[in-house]
């Protein structure tokens, strides 16, 4: 079968494909064909060197994708060969407090990954799919789903009538525009882009900044509200933006901080202690989440009929054409890479 890697990890150029056998399913296995694949910054920062060590070139990239059960391996109960299938991405962390662990099968970075005609996963850690939820989303789910409801439900356990911020138009943002809208949240979106806000004000979004017009993105917020700030933050700027998301923050609000697009994740904090004090925020990582956090959210998704807006679509032999798309930037939504 045909596998992409990641080679000696120069960046796109570095991406290489080759051959291997076909696997087997293994006890407590299943033997999964591809059906798509779907990328995130995480992805990209492993080709350029800046995510997991000591990979080796042979690795396989991608944490995102379904497939569909091609055999089941011994001592394997509730599946069937033609289930559509999922996983997230932390194989080990199936439910329960997070742990360093976790990272020891990663898919996409310490485990190979998606981007592969078939590969096998452990049983317990897949998800079957529901019929309401289609190829295009399930592919897009792996780091997504998982990172937003750990950030908007198991911590910040949104409420009807809040108000929910997001930063961007990636694949997080996106699904946590669909995720408010069907918890019954209020919600608002940052972009540089009037283009990518109008079409999220089509999906439901009631708030839209342009930051590039308007820097002091929190102060018009507050604007554009009457006067309310965001109760929950899903922030994928980071920490040298931080005094601007504390700042767009309303009165005991929740930040869950998860990416670093201002910067990188070593940067210093710009916001001061004592407005997050004087807010009475609370602040928590946000490292994805757990089998039971993405089983949760597909329920979600397939009770409301989410479906997750693809920016493009690759042929799997076209990989490093979806990576450079990525990295430019201008995708709204997900990036898929569909099997020939």
């Amino acid at each position: 079968m045909k596998v992409w890697e990641i080679g000696a990890r120069t960046g796109i150029d570095g991406l290489r494909i080759a051959e291997r056998d076909e696997p087997t399913a293994g006890a407590g296995e299943l033997l999964v064909k591809t059906v798509a694949s779907g990328l995130n910054y995480r992805d990209l920062m492993v080709l350029r060197g800046h995510y997991g060590n000591d990979l080796p070139e042979n690795r396989i990239p991608l944490s995102d994708g379904v497939g569909v059960v091609e055999a089941v391996g011994e001592g394997v109960s509730g599946f069937n060969v033609g289930d559509r299938v999922i996983a997230p991405h932390f194989l080990n962390w199936l439910d329960g407090p997070y742990n360093f662990g976790i990272f020891g099968a990663d898919l996409g970075v310490t485990a190979d990954g998606w981007l592969a005609e078939k590969m096998t996963l452990p049983a317990a850690s897949t998800i079957a799919l529901p019929a309401a939820v289609d190829d295009q989303t399930a592919a897009s789910l792996a780091v997504v789903a998982g990172t937003v409801w750990h950030a908007m439900v198991a911590f910040s356990a949104v409420k009807p009538g809040e108000l929910v911020l997001a930063q961007g138009t990636g694949g997080v943002s996106i699904f946590a525009l669909h995720l408010a809208k069907a918890l019954g949240a209020d919600f608002a979106i940052t972009s540089s882009s009037d283009e990518k806000l109008a079409r999220a004000k089509d999906m439901g979004a009631d708030f839209a900044i342009n930051y590039r017009d308007r820097p002091d993105w929190a102060a018009a917020l507050w604007e554009q509200t009457g006067g309310r700030g965001a109760d929950v933050v899903v922030d994928t700027l980071g920490f040298p933006a931080l005094a601007e998301t504390v700042a767009a923050s309303a009165v005991n609000g929740r930040i869950g901080t998860l990416g670093a697009l201002s910067g990188t994740p070593q940067a210093t904090a710009s916001a001061n202690q004592g407005d997050i004090i004087g807010k009475n925020l609370t602040i928590k990582g946000i490292a994805s989440g757990s089998r039971a956090m993405m089983a949760a959210a597909v329920a979600t998704i397939a009770e409301h009929g989410i479906s997750i807006p693809v920016d493009q679509e690759f042929a799997f032999a076209d990989a490093p054409a979806a990576f450079r798309h990525l990295e430019s930037g201008t995708h709204f939504g997900k990036i898929l890479i569909r099997m020939d």
